[in-house]
């Protein structure tokens, strides 16, 4: 499936470490909030503040940390018009209590609207297919423009 076109480059974030300082750490919820305000910038997000609440509150109940230094917090909200994909590479990697103690490097933020259950389920498939293949988490994690992320979600 061709993930490209859910995200742009405005959502794409190569600096993710740069968010966070002595003053603001890197806590799981603090990211997040961050991956909530890069998607707050599609045209397809209705309410940001309540997205972003949305996204916090799901994240709280059960955290979205697969392992392989992956995170991949997602909602289905009513602030969402249709899919909307963020995603946010951290270099130094952040402690975020994922089960397998690997830091994570790879954020993937997917939210979308309650009733096309479809879409969000073929979009969040593939994503989890793109995480399995040998290299791809690296690929996106190692990205030096935000053109390559992109280009590796529309890759089939």
């Amino acid at each position: 499936m061709n993930l490209g076109r859910w995200i742009s480059e405005e959502r794409v974030d190569l600096e993710l470490d740069a968010a966070f300082d002595a003053e603001r750490p890197a806590t799981h919820e603090a990211v997040v909030t961050h991956m909530a305000r890069l998607l707050e910038t599609s045209p397809d997000v209705v309410n940001a503040s309540k997205l972003r609440t949305d996204l916090v509150l799901r994240e709280r109940r059960a955290p979205s940390l697969p392992g392989q230094g992956v995170a991949l917090p997602h909602v289905r909200t009513l602030q969402a018009r249709r899919l909307v994909l963020a995603v946010a590479v951290s270099r130094a990697g952040l402690a975020l209590g994922a089960p397998d103690g690997v830091p994570i490097r790879l954020v993937l933020a997917l939210v979308g609207p309650p009733y096309d259950d479809k879409s969000y389920l073929q979009a969040y498939r593939s994503l989890g297919e793109k995480l399995q293949r040998p290299g791809w988490i690296a690929e996106v994690s190692g990205a030096t423009a935000r053109g390559e992320v992109v280009r590796a979600l529309a890759a089939g």
